[in-house]
């Protein structure tokens, strides 16, 4: 591997955390040790010019010196190689092969006191074909892939800051499980732009764009054994990276599977995620001192069904359906090949048993709830012995919570099989105000998801449908679109109208938590939207005719193409 080091120590990934407070000035050297000449950027005064460069001839070195410039998180970083395409991906701007770990963070603090915090960066790699596997990518987190990441302790109640760097070539939707985190700061290697106040948004889930970094605050509520990872299921998922990379290791040299269990003689040692590798951060968040288990008031508790099973009469691809049952109510999707919509209200305690019909196990993830870690629906949380276990096949598993907040959120599979997302065990979750009840003429939820497990997928979907019918809507009434995408490994970018004649919306949600005011603004109705993420728009057609819907999987430039018929 290329990487960067300091004199008298040894070469690591990622390079050196250059840290500094405002006001530095900063004199760097730079020796380049290898073969072939290096391109260093980022080396310079903040904000700063992509387009500022040191070269560094093979086997010499340069030098620069800089005041450090405007607080933020940003980074440094190298390349050795000229772009270049990689199958249907075109060249990018940041490294995708030998030099793509040749990045470090490059953090200016305010004068003063300043919070502490913990950066992490995310790279990723794509290797030759002899080196691994063909098409293999090598991601990490601070030079480490789950189950080698580091495992982190907090205790309930904390003040939590991290900052996420993204040097890598691919975007990261970051998703944290059991607790919303609001954006300080958001940016790229060159600028950040740091909110304040009312202005900073709180969401689950933040899609860091290639070269792009965040600085975030949270503060853990529930104790138990919690996640931060990334959501493309390509990037966390054992089923999709293990197998991939088993078979091109001697078996005499690695296990068939990844060691995720603790020592067994460190009692303090954390148990693993055994459904889980690549892009994860395991938390562990401990009770207050002294704290007490205190009982909540009995309530009348409702209680839902959620069955899983194989749809019938489709043998040609893995394919699932998911009905909801509630007494003597069930509800199915129209066409079986998504879950249905599961719409529960803010502050009533809920029990979902989840029915398991498969042949293979699963578990069901309340993505964007607060709840209690048993629940969350990762195998492996849970709280001290209390293990979340996987629902085996026949089995079922109950879910308690009591949703603390209106908005849109998702339930879906988290076992380690990608083709149990794509065959459809996933449905949107809404939850409503006391006294309110769902209206499905002027609340539409649009789930989207495909047919296909890998980012080139061809094969998308809307509620399950890859040739959804027209949505047709009332002229001057308004309507609130929920939007989800649950697709395995799926940037998309969705648009209402035309490129020259788009469709307007107000943004009202992002991840179930209303936006701030500086969002909630009336815009063009296109949106970047990855895998875990959801939003709320106000939609309002003036006009009666027709409005081109598309999603396009940026990736593969594979389009779904529907319309709204306004009458």
């Amino acid at each position: 591997m290329q990487a960067f080091g300091e004199p008298g120590h040894p070469a690591q990934i990622p390079g050196p955390m250059l840290r500094m407070p405002q006001g530095t000035t900063v004199h760097v050297t730079v020796t380049n040790q290898l073969k072939v000449p290096a391109t260093v950027y980022g080396l310079h005064s903040r904000p700063g010019d992509t387009k500022d460069e040191l070269q560094v001839p093979p086997g010499e070195s340069r030098e620069r010196t800089f005041l450090a410039g405007t607080p933020g998180t940003y980074y440094y970083w190298a390349r050795t190689t000229v772009p270049r395409a990689f199958g249907l991906l075109p060249p990018f701007r940041q490294p995708m092969f030998e030099d793509a770990h040749l990045n470090g963070a490059f953090i200016i603090d305010p004068a003063g006191d300043v919070a502490a915090d913990r950066v992490f960066v995310i790279n990723a790699l794509l290797v030759p074909s002899d080196v691994v596997h063909q098409n293999f990518e090598v991601v990490t987190i601070n030079g480490k892939s789950y189950p080698f990441t580091e495992p982190l302790e907090y205790t309930a109640g904390d003040s939590v800051r991290w900052r996420v760097i993204n040097p890598s070539f691919s975007e990261h939707p970051m998703h944290l499980h059991g607790a919303f985190f609001k954006l300080l700061s958001l940016g790229d290697s060159e600028s950040d732009t740091q909110f304040v106040g009312n202005d900073r948004q709180s969401v689950v889930t933040n899609d860091v764009r290639p070269g792009g970094t965040m600085m975030m605050e949270w503060s853990p509520q529930h104790v138990g054994r919690w996640l931060f990872h990334c959501h493309f299921q390509f990037h966390f998922s054992t089923d999709e990276r293990v197998p991939l990379f088993t078979p091109a290791v001697s078996h005499q040299s690695a296990p068939a599977e990844p060691t995720v269990a603790p020592h067994p003689h460190d009692a303090n040692a954390m148990p693993g995620m055994p459904d889980m590798a690549g892009l994860v951060l395991i938390i562990n968040v401990r009770p207050p001192a002294g704290a007490a288990v205190v009982s909540p008031p009995g309530q009348t508790v409702r209680k839902i069904d959620l069955v899983i099973e194989p749809a019938a009469g489709k043998t040609n691809e893995p394919t699932f359906a998911c009905s909801v049952r509630e007494g003597k109510k069930i509800v199915v999707s129209n066409d079986r090949a998504v879950g249905p919509p599961i719409v529960v209200t803010r502050g009533e305690p809920t029990e979902i048993t989840v029915v398991n019909h498969l042949n293979s196990a699963t578990s069901i993830h309340w993505h964007g709830l607060e709840l209690e870690s048993y629940y969350d629906g990762v195998v492996g949380g849970g709280v001290g012995d209390q293990v979340t276990p996987a629902i085996a096949p026949g089995a079922s598993f109950v879910a308690r919570f009591t949703p603390s907040r209106a908005g849109t959120f998702i339930y879906h599979t988290h076992a380690a099989d990608p083709k149990q997302l794509s065959g459809g065990v996933y449905g949107g979750l809404i939850v409503l105000e006391p006294g309110q009840s769902f209206d499905p003429e002027h609340d539409k939820l649009l789930v989207i998801g495909t047919r296909d497990t890998f980012f080139d997928a061809r094969r998308i979907t809307i509620n399950g449908v890859e040739t959804p019918e027209p949505i047709t809507l009332a002229q001057g009434a308004t309507y609130r679109l929920r939007l989800i995408n649950m697709a395995p490994n799926l940037p998309a970018n969705f648009r209402l109208g035309s490129q020259e004649h788009p469709a307007t919306w107000r943004a009202i949600a992002k991840d179930g938590a209303t936006v701030p005011g500086r969002l909630a603004v009336e815009s063009d109705a296109a949106l970047h939207i990855a895998s875990g993420e959801t939003y709320d728009f106000e939609f309002r057609a003036e006009s009666p005719g027709e409005v081109p819907l598309e999603i396009v999987n940026v990736v593969s430039n594979t389009k779904l193409v529907s319309k709204i018929v306004v009458r």
